[in-house]
């Protein structure tokens, strides 16, 4: 890879949801349009995709209760999936994510949190990404220095995305960014991303089904134990609803290196899942009745795939 390809420059970010700005040191291997996601990695050699370059985060020792973090998708006001006959995704996302922690009320060992609720974003992870942006970009910056060594290294393969993401607004990225590493410091056990799809359509017309979730990708350090928390999930999600019929979902649970939310440039260390439940066009989402039945359904099954998966993988 050439010395102009890692090359960093400053790219001035306006954190419009929380009244402040930052500079934010990202390297032209990102686009400049987009950066809460890789991309472009041009020249980089193809090698061995089995190389983990951060150690797996230990088991839980059973001296606390579990902590899991789920966070509704997007923020309270802005962003997520077009809208499809008033139905905001950032609703669905939050509507669903308050039934499973409600659904996981009873599991004793367990420490529910969600990132955002009826009244916005959880105080302690907004208070955090407020007065600590400036350590968060710098160590944003650092796993990124990280990332691109163990690339020029050989040690690490880019691999170029199946899926092709959404632009996150630069604020979001901050937030994400920000509770990733809230994340690590707080000992969170599990992540959870709840979202709903939205694209793209054929010839202009809705024509998608079902669920897909993401993980991150094999050569991260949270990936193996991401699928086997995905493995949980997607055993019992089928059973509600149909696997998605978009190509590139075809392999339903899709390993990514882009994202954010599962850890992008290894900013995560333990298991995080992102689940997309279905289209919000698709017929069960477009009738309130039935789509508030499947939110009910689908946050069910969902609590039962968790309280499985630490049944078996944690407390064992």
């Amino acid at each position: 890879m050439s010395k102009n390809v890692t090359k960093k420059i400053l790219i001035s970010v306006s954190t419009v949801a929380f009244g402040i700005s930052a500079l934010i040191v990202i390297s032209q291997l990102h686009k400049q349009n987009n950066p809460g996601q890789m991309s472009d990695f041009a020249g980089c050699k193809k090698i061995s995709r089995s190389a983990l370059y951060f150690p797996i985060k230990s088991q839980f020792d059973g001296a606390r209760k579990i902590k899991l973090l789920i966070v509704p998708g997007h923020e309270p006001d802005a962003g997520g999936a077009d809208e499809f006959k008033k139905i905001k995704e950032r609703d669905l996302n939050l509507q669903l994510s308050l039934l499973l922690k409600d659904n996981l009320s009873k599991n004793t060992d367990l420490e529910v949190i969600l990132a955002r609720d009826e009244n916005g974003w959880n105080s302690d992870i907004e208070n955090y990404v407020k007065t600590n942006e400036s350590e968060i970009m710098k160590w944003v910056s650092a796993m990124k220095k990280k990332m691109f060594a163990k690339i020029d290294a050989g040690e690490v393969e880019l691999i170029d995305p199946n899926m092709k993401h959404n632009n996150a607004a630069s604020n979001a990225v901050l937030f994400l960014y920000g509770t990733n590493k809230w994340i690590d410091e707080n000992n969170i056990d599990l992540v959870l991303h709840v979202h709903f799809n939205n694209n793209p359509k054929i010839n202009g017309k809705p024509n998608y089904r079902g669920y897909c979730m993401y993980v991150p990708e094999k050569q991260y350090s949270n990936s193996s134990s991401s699928k086997i928390f995905a493995n949980y999930i997607n055993e019992e999600i089928s059973k509600i609803q149909k696997k998605s019929n978009m190509p590139q979902e075809k392999d339903i649970i899709i390993e990514d290196q882009q994202l954010i939310a599962v850890g992008n440039y290894n900013t995560l260390k333990i298991p995080s899942v992102l689940v997309e439940y279905a289209y919000i066009y698709e017929p069960l989402m477009t009738s309130s009745s039935t789509r508030n039945i499947f939110i009910e359904k689908a946050a069910s099954s969902t609590a039962t795939a968790i309280n499985k998966y630490i049944e078996k993988e944690i407390i064992k």
